[in-house]
């Protein structure tokens, strides 16, 4: 669902000219056969990438990666440590910009990809354990995570903040905390088959998947 725009839409578009200003036509828009539509099926006008981002505008976020390219956006999710991108089937506007994936998405890589963020741009491969040692006191096991920088510091720092937003005034409302700031997305998927969120503290990064084994229609209250 939308939880993939932070990762496959904005970072590109922030890296490749777009800033949190930058206006964009929440408007009626078909691209060959495909006319993305938003969750309320209400378009906007004029909306800045801080307000689409906040908003989960998907027609938006299609307009966006049509104009910085799939490769791009793909390539994207490759450096944010997705392993579940399906080279055939995933390289198309619906699943790069709201998240249709052929073999979905595993909360665990979320949110380690989400983790770039607070960490300044910087990609941290998750890890079980980071020593093992004998009862001599003697290192069995170093695991020294892997890391590389995906986004620029100044990036990510519009992210954090941004996602903020989604919190703060956002469809992510209900994740706020009373004296800690929180910053995330969430994400639903089709005919309300999965519920996410990712989001993150100064101290924590946590992925929450809501869903069935088999997936089927969740109904939401409250």
């Amino acid at each position: 669902g939308s939880a993939i725009k932070p990762l496959a839409v904005y970072p590109p578009a922030l890296d490749n000219g777009y800033t949190t200003g930058t206006v964009i036509d929440d408007a009626p828009v078909t691209f060959g056969t495909y006319s993305p539509r938003n969750y309320d099926r209400k378009f906007s006008g004029l909306v800045t990438v801080r307000e689409a981002i906040q908003r989960s505008l998907n027609v938006v976020a299609v307009k966006i990666v049509q104009d910085i390219g799939v490769e791009r956006s793909y390539e994207y999710l490759q450096k944010f440590g997705i392993t579940t991108l399906d080279k055939t089937n995933d390289k198309n506007l619906p699943a790069l910009a709201l998240g249709g994936m052929t073999k979905g998405l595993k909360p665990l890589e979320l949110a380690a990809a989400y983790n770039v963020f607070p960490n300044k741009g910087v990609y941290i491969k998750p890890i079980s354990f980071t020593k093992v040692y004998d009862r001599y006191g003697n290192v069995l096991l170093d695991n020294t995570p892997e890391k590389h920088r995906v986004i620029s510091e100044q990036v990510a720092y519009l992210m954090v903040d941004i996602m903020k937003g989604v919190v703060k005034g956002g469809t992510g409302g209900n994740a706020a905390l009373a004296n800690m700031p929180v910053a995330g997305k969430t994400g639903t998927t089709s005919e309300q088959k999965d519920a996410w969120f990712v989001g993150y503290t100064p101290y924590y990064t946590a992925a929450v998947w809501i869903g069935h084994d088999m997936p089927k229609k969740m109904s939401f209250t409250g």
